[in-house]
């Protein structure tokens, strides 16, 4: 896989080049760049299969390099030293991302990816997404993407009923009856997407409270949701609810 290390930090470079011949011996760094300039000059001569690319260079920003190209045929890993408020940016928008000091177990684990890619992923809805992250650190996204084996999907955050594990992987279920299996845990989205809205009611489900028909006490406690699904509630998860419902209800009527 022909590679390009974009970074405008020089030891990060050869720290990653050292880290892919060791780790990932198929790939192949072509070049490497510390520029927006110098990027441009090297993706038009290389056109490389992959990219690492720092989210912040010295000339601009990667989102605006990929930009710059109105078809970029790339697999794309950014590169990023933002604490969690961008971590949770580049989830919510399920780009791959490398947070530095770069971790040999997440460098292969996101080649890896990459590699299981045979068609290049819709850029411009993703990067969409995370400019919007980034914008509102602070607040819930309005929109998260997610990844299945066959396609991509922006799916509003208010759609989602709930969020069921299914052991490395999550299924969503939304407002419209439809699922969406995506190959992450659900311990990431619950980094995402729990606050005010969200919470985790049990080991296996992360729900929406907007969507909660009624709570039942019976057993310990169980939601019925707006689709007249019921879900259960554990013992050490019921206190935290109760507060959740009634602190938001308390808002509603301020």
């Amino acid at each position: 896989m022909k590679t390009l290390i974009i970074d405008n930090e020089k030891s990060i470079r050869e720290g990653l080049k050292q880290m892919l011949a060791t780790y990932c011996p198929k790939v192949v760094v072509a070049g490497e760049a510390n520029s927006v300039a110098t990027a441009k000059e090297q993706i038009l001569q290389n056109q490389p299969e992959l990219m690492f690319l720092d989210v912040e260079l010295g000339d601009g920003l990667g989102i605006d390099l990929i930009r710059s190209f109105k078809k970029l045929e790339t697999q794309v890993i950014f590169i990023t030293a933002h604490h969690k408020y961008a971590i949770d940016a580049f989830q919510c928008s399920a780009l791959d991302f490398l947070l530095k000091p770069i971790d040999p177990e997440d460098l292969v684990n996101a080649v890896r990816k990459a590699e299981q890619f045979s068609l290049v992923k819709d850029l411009e809805a993703q990067l969409k997404v995370l400019e919007d992250r980034l914008n509102k650190a602070n607040q819930l996204p309005e929109k998260i993407v997610l990844t299945d084996s066959e396609s991509i999907y922006l799916v509003k955050v208010n759609d989602i009923l709930w969020c069921g594990a299914e052991g490395s992987y999550t299924r969503f279920t939304l407002a419209d009856g439809s699922e969406i299996l995506v190959s992450k845990n659900l311990k990431a989205y619950e980094g995402i997407l729990e606050g005010d809205r969200f919470l985790r009611i049990h080991h296996s489900y992360l729900v929406n409270i907007q969507h909660i028909k009624r709570f039942e006490r019976s057993e310990g406690g169980l939601l019925v949701m707006d689709n007249g699904q019921i879900l259960p509630v554990s013992v050490r998860k019921k206190d935290n609810l109760m507060q959740l419902l009634k602190t938001w209800n308390e808002t509603l009527i301020k």
